[in-house]
């Protein structure tokens, strides 16, 4: 039994002598290679970064590429250890190197609609520059003349992208006709066979001319003007300074009276001031029941007077210039209950 303890004795002696050497040893060698404080490479460029990494005794390890909006092209966007890490001579530094900024194909945005183009432009990541305004007859209305940078060029995410947009062609100058006096209607028909738009009609009011006549104008007959000038003009009306919206010379208003059922066919007569002086639009027999439609521009002053069998059944009085305060429709007064009315969009006023 003594000599059982005493051989293992000696066997644990030696395994601990022969540990402490090992470790002791192990450690000899560890201390004996140079231990280094990583730098910060972050942003330097490669060439940079490769000199650095080979003075210090380690290796550089691309692990690969990327855009990026912050750091340059060729220049280290990450590092693997981090900096102010502690490394060992002849360990591998693993880097992340920058391809720059992202940079788009120009999309070719030429002859295509403002609205499209700048539509086209967000989608490939790019920022609408200065937009100029030329007249051209080759490009249409609102449509790309030109751009810059130019079309399937590259630009870095982001780039302003200068426009040069279409007025159409270059309108026509001419003499503005003289109108004063005249009928609103005939007014207007003159005006749009010139090519020129009405921007604004405000009334007036003068007791010595007839209702809806043009009191006066701007610009005043004998100017020149285009396509693209503004005209106002001001009506004759029972009140000051009411506004009509220019559109309501293209619409109408379709009125509808019908007859009362009956066996016997009833003498009708409507009578109107709409094209000036007083005509007739309906003088003849109807059958009962049948329905009288009237179809009146919405934006003259309209009186219109039924008789039926030589009798006055009603009157109705359009106003252009009255509206409903909360809707906005135009007020129709009538003498009697009107039965129906219905405006018309001027397609339909030509068929």
């Amino acid at each position: 039994m003594k000599s059982i303890l005493k051989y293992a004795f000696f066997f644990t002696t030696a395994f601990i002598i022969a540990g402490s050497i090992a470790y002791y040893s192990v450690s000899l060698f560890t201390k004996s290679a140079d231990e280094i404080i990583l730098p910060e490479l972050t942003g330097k460029n490669i060439i940079y970064v490769l000199e650095t990494l080979t003075s210090m005794g380690l290796n550089a390890k691309l692990h690969g590429t990327q855009y990026n909006d912050e750091i340059l092209k060729y220049s280290v966007i990450s590092q693997d250890p981090r900096p102010g890490a502690t490394i060992k001579k002849g360990r591998d530094v693993t880097i992340y190197i920058s391809k720059g900024p992202k940079e788009n194909s120009i999309p070719d945005l030429r002859q295509i609609p403002l609205k499209q183009a700048l539509i086209l432009l967000e989608r490939n990541e790019f920022t609408k520059g200065h937009i100029s305004y030329t007249y051209s007859s080759k490009t249409p209305e609102n449509h790309i003349i030109g751009q810059y940078p130019d079309p399937f060029t590259t630009a870095l995410k982001g780039s302003f992208c200068k426009l040069l947009v279409s007025r159409g062609a270059n309108p026509t100058g001419m003499v503005m006709p003289d109108i004063d006096g005249m009928r609103l209607e005939k007014a207007a028909a003159i005006i749009k066979d010139h090519h020129l738009h009405i921007s604004k009609i405000i009334s007036g009011n003068d007791l010595n001319k007839d209702p809806g006549t043009i009191l006066s104008y701007t610009p005043q007959a004998g100017s020149h003007v285009t396509a693209s000038t503004p005209i106002s003009l001001v009506v004759n009306s029972s009140e000051n300074n009411k506004i009509m919206a220019p559109d309501k010379l293209k619409n109408a208003i379709l009125i509808i009276h019908s007859l009362d059922p009956g066996f016997l066919k009833r003498h009708i007569r409507v009578e109107t001031d709409m094209f000036g002086p007083i005509i007739d639009l309906y003088n003849e027999y109807m059958k009962p029941g049948e329905d009288i439609k009237i179809l009146v521009p919405s934006g003259i002053y309209t009186e219109i007077n039924i008789f039926i069998d030589h009798r006055f059944e009603k009157t109705i009085i359009i106003d252009p210039w009255k509206e409903d305060n909360d809707t906005g429709d135009m007020i129709i007064w009538e003498s009697s209950h009107l039965q129906f009315y219905q405006p018309i969009l001027p397609d339909l006023v030509k068929n």
